[in-house]
């Protein structure tokens, strides 16, 4: 069983991996399919944007790993209303 996790985990990692490749090589062809005008600081928003909503999930969820579920929750919660409140926001100003 130890070596079934063992493989689980490295093959989680490497499909987060490419998800966040492929997202990275798709990001320029989305924006001009649906007509933005990106400039270089509006991508450092979407990546600024983009980091924090990973870091929130990855820290919620790290926090219901380690069997801190009210601050896991507390966590995501948080995140996910920043997250979506700045999100609105930059999808506005695009």
């Amino acid at each position: 069983m130890v070596i079934y996790s063992t493989y689980l985990k490295a093959l989680f990692w490497i499909l987060m991996g490419l998800t966040y490749a492929l997202m990275i090589a798709a990001a320029p062809i989305w924006a001009r399919d649906l007509g933005l005008e990106m400039t270089w600081w509006k991508w450092l928003l979407s990546v600024g944007w983009y980091g924090l909503l990973s870091l929130g999930v990855a820290a919620g969820a790290t926090l219901i790993g380690e069997k801190e579920p009210r601050a896991g929750y507390f966590m995501l919660g948080s995140a996910m209303i920043l997250t979506i409140a700045l999100g609105v926001g930059l999808w506005a100003l695009f």
